[in-house]
């Protein structure tokens, strides 16, 4: 079995000492020697024709993520000390058509060996067919159910509490704005959503773009959404829009719909249609104040890769009066994670994972990444300064994450809030109607 501590990938010889702080015990050590016999014993993998065993991996990440790098790394290295595995990676980084392609495949009985889920109803669906492999069960089995940081591993667990994936990443997210735009209008970090639409006026009528958002990507926009929602109730009602106990005409929201039909007249032209990828150049180009994403994008704003005349910060959700969350309280998860199918998860793929689990951490923290376990290290000097401001933001994170509207409602409630929210954001359509027409979809999709 191979399922040992690898070293010798980037930085990963740095010695244990300053663990990712406030994550608890049983972190996984960037130089720690192999473990073995305290593992919970999974049996041999069957003998080998000699022919490398593929792994079939369908993502919904580009095939130059850190991620994909990380995951080639670690598959390199097993097969350095005995292993036979040929990961193959079959990268669709549009979301909306990955998950279109992936339910084709998985209807079509071509279910990939492994394959990027979200903690979806149709996780759940999924689940309940007995077409996903059990992660709880296979971490209990391997001992390393503790090395995950709780955040980033109860992210991936469905309504019902089952865990069908290993997260990739521990992600937060952020607003980051341009200081010098922000200096020049007078203005200062928000606090609150109040403050947050003050600076976008105050920006406008410097004569600046306040927000760059991928709006054509959908989620930026459903961030946003939901920040009064939980910053007033946390994610009950979330929850109990899922479930049918709440309406979008009630208080929160109504008040989320009135902030969108706000503060969408600060975001750029044409933002509708606007994906990610060109509201990031937006921001990193100066043609606005603002952008919000999360830590999946931190190294295009590291010191070596930032343009030189940019200077930027960031902050994080606003919290608004009477909020049961606390401002240390807002968008961290593991992302989407990896989903393994049960009828190809025999010993030798076991085995193969068990290696992932034990030994991705580190690496995936080399490439100056917040990583889904506990890592440990006492030589920060060949980090970037904002990657240890992040990751000390990180360590002080409280109990409760926003959860994103898209992994818990029905994606045909989400289709719906996808098609009206541009207009609510334009003016086209009033907070009432679009509140409406959530409402007669999430009635339509009740169970």
């Amino acid at each position: 079995m191979l399922y040992k501590k690898f070293r010798g990938i980037g930085i990963m010889g740095l010695a244990t000492a300053m663990v990712l702080a406030g994550c608890g015990t049983g972190a996984a050590s960037a130089s720690e020697a192999q473990t073995t016999a305290d593992a919970a014993e999974v049996q041999e993998p069957a003998a080998s024709s000699g022919e490398a065993r593929e792994i079939h991996y369908f993502s919904s990440r580009s095939a130059s993520d850190d991620t994909m790098v990380t995951l080639q790394e670690i598959t390199d290295e097993y097969n350095a000390q005995g292993g036979n595995i040929k990961l193959v990676i079959d990268s669709n980084a549009d979301r909306s058509s990955y998950d279109q392609k992936l339910r084709t495949m998985i209807a079509g009985g071509q279910m990939p060996d492994m394959f990027d889920l979200d903690a979806t109803p149709y996780a759940v669906e999924l689940g309940e067919q007995g077409m996903l492999a059990d992660m709880d069960a296979f971490l209990e089995e391997i001992g390393e159910k503790d090395s995950y940081i709780p955040l980033a591993l109860n992210y991936g667990r469905t309504s019902d509490g089952k865990l069908y994936t290993l997260p990739l990443e521990l992600s937060t997210e952020m607003i980051w704005y341009n200081t010098d735009m922000f200096a020049d209008a007078g203005v200062e970090a928000p606090k609150t959503l109040d403050d947050l639409l003050a600076v976008c006026k105050a920006l406008q009528d410097k004569g600046y773009t306040p927000f760059g958002i991928g709006g054509g990507d959908g989620w930026p926009l459903l961030r946003l959404l939901a920040t009064y929602p939980f910053r007033m109730t946390g994610n009950d009602f979330l929850n109990q829009l899922a479930s049918g106990e709440a309406k979008m005409t009630d208080a929160a929201g109504t008040a989320a719909c009135e902030f969108m039909a706000e503060i969408g007249s600060y975001f750029q032209p044409g933002f509708s249609t606007t994906d990610v990828a060109t509201g990031l150049n937006l921001f990193l180009g100066g043609k606005c104040a603002m952008y919000p994403t999360g830590t999946w994008e931190l190294n295009y704003f590291t010191d070596e890769n930032r343009p030189e005349e940019l200077n930027v910060s960031y902050f994080y959700m606003p919290v608004c009066d009477g909020a049961v969350t606390k401002p240390n309280e807002y968008w961290a998860f593991g992302g989407i994670g990896l989903a393994v199918n049960p009828n190809v998860f025999d010993n030798q793929y076991k085995d193969y994972l068990t290696f992932i689990v034990k030994n991705y951490s580190p690496a995936y923290f080399a490439h100056q990444h917040l990583a889904p376990q506990k890592v440990e290290t006492d030589n920060t000097s060949m980090f970037d300064p904002l990657f240890l401001q992040v990751m000390d933001d990180t360590a002080k994170i409280g109990d409760t994450a926003a959860r994103p509207w898209d992994v818990v409602l029905n994606e045909d409630v989400i289709a719906t809030i996808n098609d009206n929210l541009p207009g609510l954001c334009m003016g086209e359509e009033s907070p009432e109607d679009f509140a409406a027409a959530v409402d007669e979809a999430l009635e339509a999709n009740a169970k």
